[in-house]
């Protein structure tokens, strides 16, 4: 019992002193752990934004691609559209590919048929610093526009 009241009166002397260094202890343990919970909030917003600005430059790619009169002519206009919608928006892909499915431009005048272009981009992360986190993500996106049920050329 004696050992006990040393030590309460020993605190109370001290005060707060008595426990002087946990709280830096916490702040070495806690601040790396909201920083990088910091770096994956900002990196999924980053994907997030990156996936919208894809599925844009997709449906602009296929816009571009169903307004030509023949299939060779297609493919060019798809990938200038979706390069052009992608930096517009800020976007800035280490690899862009944008494949056209020109299938939709065989079938006669008069018939209903799209065209439908796939865009890929492939972003980078490794500013970003998250240790265990891929250095780039790759997006994706599909659209499909309807040819003119009136097109001449083909």
């Amino acid at each position: 019992m004696t050992t006990t009241r040393k030590r309460l009166t020993r605190l109370r002397r001290h005060g707060r002193e008595a426990g002087a260094g946990g709280e830096s202890l916490e702040l070495v343990i806690i601040a790396p752990l909201i920083l990088a919970l910091f770096m994956v909030i900002l990196a999924v917003g980053r994907y997030e934004l990156g996936s919208g600005k894809v599925d844009q430059a997709a449906g602009a790619a296929a816009r571009a691609a169903s307004q030509q009169v023949s299939a060779a002519q297609a493919q060019p206009a798809a990938m200038t559209a979706a390069q052009s919608s992608l930096a517009s928006a800020g976007i800035t892909c280490q690899d862009i590919a944008v494949t056209v499915d020109t299938a939709g431009f065989s079938t006669p005048s008069g018939g209903t048929a799209d065209v439908t272009v796939n865009v890929s981009c492939t972003v980078s992360w490794s500013d970003l610093t998250i240790p265990g986190w891929p250095g780039s993500t790759d997006i994706q996106s599909t659209a499909a526009s309807p040819l003119d049920t009136r097109r001449i050329g083909t």
